[in-house]
């Protein structure tokens, strides 16, 4: 296993994130408390990636890898449909075609089965970190610990639902069946419009937005550097490990010269964004942008309770004091700033028929006025790239041929999820030190 540094205080060790999403800033927050001089650049202004538009979820309830058994054939058949909840964009692009079919692979039950304990090792690890966060007063972003209510309306997805949880319980987690009227009665403006569902205890949620401005401020109160606008550009390697960072201000047409940093240590936790910055030190990472959208409006008059999923339709709603979020979709493609409106109105559409309660309601109305929609786009409407491993699996330790490079990426829609159990991770890999958890299955090396 390589390791970095095994001295404890870490002293005049210089560390380099790349990205400053929930992942790179987490892994900021802990290698700071190791004792690491830590830089992070962010190609952004950290006002609008990833981690701003999710749902918010802590969620152990999520074990089940995205590379799961029939996935692929529900893929085939909802690509035909513009409405649908995932779509994979047909291109010959090799890393494409090399992604789809290490995925199809991977979709498994073994791959499922062996699989779920690390994930739920690294979600209870995560929402435990994040919970500490809250409890200890460094910062407050509206964490609640009501778990997650999954709603099924079919027979098919009830009985897929079931097994779910009879999964996690023997996971340990707290799981309940309901059924119609125990699930309306838990939601009595909304009225569900299903069979039942099963409501996973041992999740929680947050507000991300309140998280991503926090978490920042905080490291730079703590001496942690983050260089915003900054695009990494080269790097310079001796003996296998890298020396130094070259990044950019500005755009390249902006006639800034560029930066170096030395440095001991290299953090690639870019997202979507990982493999081409990897492409710069010899390093191949399987991973593909998945493109999501989300709607935040403020609280309808009809008070939803609790976070949510609605699993035929694939859509997620969050409540938090002031405002509700709605989210779905996985876009697999390229890197692009197109808004699908065939899938933004397919969510929308989506949450009356399983919350009727929403039919009467002003605000939800005034949100799905779909002409009105249409016209305002780019404002309403929430867009960003979970980066999507070829297994569903994330990327977690020492790159294959650079010695001093941890990669911290492809969580999927899971960043924020596992933001703090990866920083955690990465941190205990750079100093040496016993790992919170099993690492093996997140071993970037596996391909």
């Amino acid at each position: 296993m390589s390791v970095v540094t095994t001295d404890k205080n870490n002293k005049n060790m210089k560390a380099t994130i790349i990205g400053g999403g929930i992942i790179g800033l987490s892994t900021a927050y802990f290698l700071n408390e190791d004792g690491w001089d830590v830089t992070v650049l962010e190609k952004g202004d950290l006002t609008d990636n990833c981690s701003f538009g999710n749902m918010g979820y802590l969620s152990p309830s999520h074990f089940v890898p995205l590379a799961a058994p029939g996935i692929v054939s529900q893929g085939i058949l909802w690509m035909f449909r513009q409405k649908s909840p995932f779509y994979v964009r047909p291109s010959l692009r090799w890393d494409l075609i090399d992604w789809g079919l290490k995925f199809v692979r991977a979709s498994t039950q073994k791959h499922v089965e062996r699989s779920a304990r690390p994930l739920v090792d690294l979600l209870l690890l995560s929402k435990h970190l994040t919970a500490d966060w809250q409890k200890s007063g460094l910062m407050s972003f509206e964490y609640r610990d009501d778990g997650c209510i999954m709603y099924y309306q079919t027979a098919k997805k009830e009985a897929e639902e079931l097994e779910n949880a009879r999964m996690a319980e023997d996971l340990g987690l707290k799981v309940e069946i309901l059924d119609r009227e125990q699930s309306q009665s838990l939601e009595p403006d909304l009225r569900p419009d299903v069979r039942g569902g099963v409501w996973f205890k041992d999740d929680a949620h947050l507000h991300p937005n309140t998280l991503m401005k926090q978490l920042p401020a905080l490291l730079e109160k703590r001496g942690v550097k983050i260089l915003k606008n900054a695009e990494v550009v080269d790097f310079q390697k001796e003996n296998g490990k890298i020396i130094s960072v070259g990044y950019r201000i500005g755009s390249p047409d902006s006639g800034e010269a560029v930066n170096t940093l030395t440095s001991d240590l290299v953090v690639l936790a870019a997202g979507s964004w990982s493999p081409k910055v990897a492409k710069m030190t010899g390093e191949y990472i399987p991973l593909m942008p998945g493109k999501g959208y989300s709607m935040t409006v403020d609280t309808p008059r009809q008070l939803l309770r609790y976070p949510c999923i609605l699993l035929e339709a694939k859509v997620a709603l969050t409540p938090w004091a002031g405002s509700l979020r709605i989210g779905s979709t996985m876009e697999i493609g390229a890197l692009n700033d197109r808004i699908l409106f065939p899938r933004v109105q397919g969510i929308l559409e989506a949450v009356p028929k399983f919350l009727p309660g929403y039919e009467d309601d002003p605000v939800f109305r005034e949100l799905a006025d779909f002409d009105k929609l249409k016209k305002d786009i780019r404002k309403k409407v929430w867009f960003g790239f979970r980066p999507v491993s070829a297994d569903g699996m994330p990327y977690i330790g020492f790159a294959k041929k650079t010695g001093n490079m941890i990669i911290a990426t492809g969580h999927a829609m899971l960043g924020l999820s596992m933001g703090a159990g990866t920083g955690k991770l990465v941190a205990e890999l750079a100093g040496g030190k016993p790992a919170s958890i099993g690492m093996a299955a997140f071993d970037p090396k596996r391909y």
